[in-house]
């Protein structure tokens, strides 16, 4: 997701660099990464915004268990996938 541009719509780039805009949140699908320790960001609840790592992934109950970054106090929560998504932004500091 590259930009928003109302509560409802959103602009995409795909993997090969096209912008698509005027895409619903019913047409997106979120990426879980597949490794442990991997970087996430909370895009939805009481966390959104903050960005932690995973701890162990639970494909079966469809929720991983995620460390925030210190700003959180390093604490663990587990969330849901709808909840997160791969972060692939800047490196902060643990």
């Amino acid at each position: 997701v590259e930009d928003l541009l109302s509560p409802e719509l959103c602009v995409c780039r795909t993997d090969d660099g096209r912008l698509v805009e005027g895409l619903k949140e019913a047409m997106l699908e979120t990426v879980i990464p597949r490794g442990a320790g991997d970087r996430v960001m909370v895009v939805l609840g009481e966390h959104a915004g903050k960005v932690g790592r995973i701890l162990e992934r639970e494909p079966g109950r469809s929720r991983a268990l995620v460390q925030l970054q210190r700003d959180a106090g390093g604490q663990v929560v587990p969330l849901g996938y709808d909840l997160i998504c791969h972060y692939v932004g800047g490196l902060e500091e643990d």
